[in-house]
């Protein structure tokens, strides 16, 4: 390790226990073992094993009982008006930093871009409802078995997922139901307003890549009521996806919020399908202990009441 930069006087200070340096002055200010007890909430023992300590490291009594009160010796006086002034700065110091970073980073991951639609709002409402909160989305191709593995290590806060994800130091909620609809571009051939599974067979389409197990299971099981389909692009990427569909004759299936935000600049038009079409659960997954931060309670209230995600 290279110590070049190190401080002397800062290593020296790894054997002493400033703690011990707070106890004094709030004993040298209260004139009171007791009373400094009662502040801190410790017993009165434990004080006097503190100032015990402070007495063997600088080899003075600093305190001598008068009948049912103290009194500093003059070594103290001066310890004290040394002293008290720094850890008065380094207070101030620490409570400046406190308040310059109140906000703390929440990092969500999502294997489904439909999330993205709702992050506009969610940002508005942190702000409007003044949660301490910045976010730090990441739309990735994560698999659900390693979900759990990525909440548990604290890589990730908050994880989107088309399934549940069950673990015992996990909370997993349901938070909104995502419906898809078929769009083409405006001039596409097809002119009809519906259309059926047989007809689908006609067209080329585009498809979305998702990692999620629960949405491949939904994709593959969908073929009963769509029937095969002849796809000519796949994609990982929503902006690949709705480019393809706009600049081809292609058909795709989006989700409804995109469709609404986005269908108007690239020139989509919806087209009614003659057979079920299915919905897709979403679940919102974080650690337990996350509850016990007021703020992150805030930001939970804001998903559910507001029917954000």
């Amino acid at each position: 390790m290279n110590s070049e930069y190190i401080s002397d006087k800062i290593l020296r200070l790894t054997t002493f226990n400033l703690n011990l340096l707070t106890v004094f002055c709030l004993i040298y200010s209260t004139r009171s073992i007791t009373d400094v007890s009662d502040i801190l909430g410790v017993t009165p023992p434990s004080v006097s094993q503190s100032l015990q300590k402070l007495r063997i490291h600088f080899k003075d009594p600093l305190f001598i009982r008068h009948g049912n009160s103290i009194s500093p010796t003059i070594f103290s006086d001066d310890l004290y008006t040394q002293v008290h002034k720094l850890i008065e700065q380094m207070s101030d110091s620490v409570n400046h930093i406190e308040k310059t970073n109140r906000r703390e980073e929440l990092v969500i991951y999502s294997p489904f871009s439909n999330v993205i639609h709702d992050l506009p709002a969610l940002l508005d409402k942190i702000k409007k409802d003044k949660l301490p909160y910045k976010i730090k989305y990441i739309e990735t191709n994560i698999y659900l078995p390693d979900a759990d593995e990525l909440l548990n290590l604290r890589k990730v806060d908050v994880i989107f997922s088309a399934a549940p994800i069950i673990n015992s130091s996990l909370k997993c909620i349901k938070c909104n139901e995502t419906e898809f609809v078929l769009v083409c571009r405006m001039s596409n051939p097809y002119i009809k307003e519906a259309i059926t599974s047989e007809q689908l067979e006609e067209f080329d389409f585009v498809g979305y890549i998702n990692s999620d197990s629960y949405v491949k299971y939904i994709q593959k099981t969908s073929q009963q009521n769509i029937g095969n389909r002849h796809f000519v692009f796949e994609t990982n990427s929503l902006m690949a996806q709705l480019s393809v569909i706009s600049k081809t004759n292609c058909l795709g299936f989006i989700s409804r919020k995109a469709f609404i935000e986005m269908g108007e600049f690239f020139n989509f038009r919806k087209i009614e399908p003659l057979f079920p079409v299915p919905k897709l659960d979403i679940y919102m997954t974080y650690r337990k202990d996350m509850e016990e931060s007021q703020g992150f309670q805030m930001f939970l209230q804001t998903i559910l009441n507001t029917n954000i995600l």
